[in-house]
């Protein structure tokens, strides 16, 4: 921890919380399916490097990034593990897909058209997965649309289909799933029809976190676990329809990863009356005690959490005064004894009994843990803990 003496501000990650995450959802899958976790956008903000590195050590069999660069870095960083590109790749940039040995997802025919070019000139195959709209409308293949694909993918043998896929619009968000079950039917119906058309051994995955947790027949051949391996419920709505599932065992099930903290970089006395930060939206009652400390909207700390939020110092809270600036927040000590400067803070995480969650800083905000922890900068270390 002698590294952390230097930091103004860092992450930490919590090995023993990731690995009791996966192996929680791992008892949840039969040994054949296919155990794929989301690392895009650094890991939801966890540290792209990091958890991958935690992720191979406790039982993933794959990765699933969003863009190429991403997909190359892991490959740069000894990743030889299956990794799947979720997102747009442009058509001058497919010879590195073949060349990386990547899963590609498919849904425009001028990608089948460039690939065919491709390993036909070079004698290489790629691996494909459709992915299928099923009522999304995002990415994907309509139904009446398929054949051409298919057809198209039967006639270049180099182009190997080794996955079909969708993805649910509101499977989170709601205890009523009709929704979601009305898409996984779709999605059976045109996955058969791909089987019926010379691809009997392709691999199905439909599951995210939430559909992991609550709905073992959407596990297919694969799951592609994203928010929760991190210790998050992917919405209010999905813990109840869990509880309501599984009795009391909802509350303790997933482990929060993330803890972030920064270190104090002032403390600073002001008399009453007095106008706090930009705009001077907070005025001083009393004789008070300010913490500046070295973390602002840059940083991911949103802007939204002026004169909301709090941290935690020594287990107690420090309300936030004044608006997030650029990169300082200042935060109220003067009923915290005993704090010096360059005192560790938490801004997310726990201290003694208490603790402050990404659930309550996102609403706060007015958006979700998703967002809150994703944009938490990416310059900021990552550090693995106990």
């Amino acid at each position: 921890m002698t590294k952390l003496r230097i930091l103004t501000s860092w992450v930490e990650i919590s090995e023993k919380a990731y690995a009791h995450n996966l192996n929680f959802f791992k008892s949840r899958l039969s040994p054949d399916t296919e155990f794929s976790v989301v690392v895009k956008s650094n890991a939801y903000g966890h540290g792209f490097l990091e958890i991958a590195s935690l992720a191979i050590k406790y039982g993933a069999d794959s990765f699933c990034v969003h863009s190429l660069d991403e997909a190359i870095c892991l490959r740069k960083s000894g990743y030889n593990q299956e990794i799947l590109i979720m997102g747009p790749v442009l058509l001058d940039r497919l010879p590195e897909v073949l060349e990386n040995r990547f899963r590609l997802v498919l849904y425009n025919l001028e990608a089948i058209d460039k690939l065919k070019k491709l390993t036909d000139k070079n004698g290489r195959t790629v691996k494909l997965h459709l992915k299928l709209e099923t009522g999304t409308y995002r990415q994907g293949i309509e139904e009446k649309s398929l054949p051409v694909f298919l057809k198209k993918l039967n006639q270049n043998p180099r182009l190997q289909l080794d996955g079909v896929y969708t993805h649910f619009a509101n499977i989170e968000d709601t205890t009523n799933h009709e929704y979601a079950f009305r898409q996984l039917d779709l999605f059976t119906r045109m996955a058969k029809i791909v089987k019926n058309e010379g691809f009997a051994d392709v691999k199905l995955h439909a599951a995210c976190s939430a559909a992991v947790l609550l709905f073992p027949e959407t596990h297919f051949d694969m799951v592609r676990l994203g928010i929760s391996q991190y210790g998050l419920w992917p919405s209010r709505e999905t813990f109840v329809s869990y509880k309501i599932k599984h009795s009391a065992n909802g509350i303790d099930v997933l482990q929060p990863v993330l803890s972030w903290k920064a270190r104090i970089g002032q403390i600073k006395p002001v008399p009453p009356s007095q106008n706090i930060g930009y705009g001077g939206t907070y005025q001083t009652t009393r004789e008070s005690r300010l913490a500046i400390l070295p973390i602002g909207y840059a940083d991911g700390y949103d802007r939204g959490l002026s004169n909301q939020s709090y941290v935690l110092i020594n287990g107690q809270r420090a309300p936030m005064r004044g608006r997030v600036c650029m990169n300082l927040i200042m935060v109220d000590i003067t009923d915290i004894p005993e704090v010096n400067l360059e005192d560790e803070v938490i801004l997310l995480g726990k201290s003694g009994n208490s603790r402050i969650s990404a659930d309550q800083l996102a609403n706060l905000c007015g958006t979700i843990n998703y967002e809150f922890v994703t944009r938490i900068g990416p310059s900021i270390p990552r550090i693995i803990t106990e």
